[in-house]
């Protein structure tokens, strides 16, 4: 219960550090039950995935390290317009879905290790906010330069 406690303690002052602790508006109905977010720089998808697997990382509001909660993050993550989150999510997924097909096998535990493994990953991907505000921007100018040479 102490590590608990410390963990949440350390994750909220981590989290009002970065300003990323700022609550606003609801992010939308991707997922069933979705944060409510506001973190300056990100897209609501992203802001939302980071704040559910953040939840998940301390157990809070029913979230957890399960299949039913790396699903919602998938949900938010493939909306995402942060190549590092999408590149996450990606990960997240394969591993929600080999713990799904094991349910029940002896392979289960295995499984469910993975997916813990990479929804923390993908939490730890969510704590860089500048490189995630990067990556957006980046992803953007991609899209811009696109658009202009399809015009031409």
């Amino acid at each position: 219960m102490r590590g608990t406690i410390t963990a949440a303690v350390f994750a909220s002052t981590l989290l009002a550090i970065s300003g990323c602790a700022t609550p606003g508006e609801p992010a939308g109905s991707a997922a069933t039950a979705a944060p409510t977010v506001s973190i300056s720089g990100l897209d609501d998808a992203t802001a939302s995935a980071c704040t559910l697997a953040n939840q998940a990382t301390l157990g809070q509001d029913g979230y957890d390290f399960d299949v039913a909660t790396a699903n919602q993050i998938v949900t938010l993550g493939k909306q995402s317009k942060s190549t590092l989150i999408t590149a996450a999510t990606n990960v997240v997924e394969q591993s929600a879905r080999q713990a799904e097909a094991a349910a029940g096998d002896s392979e289960e535990a295995t499984h469910l290790a993975e997916l813990r493994a990479a929804m923390l990953k993908f939490q730890t991907v969510c704590q860089n906010v500048d490189a995630l505000t990067v990556s957006i921007q980046e992803s953007q100018h991609a899209l811009d330069a696109d658009a202009g040479e399809t015009t031409r």
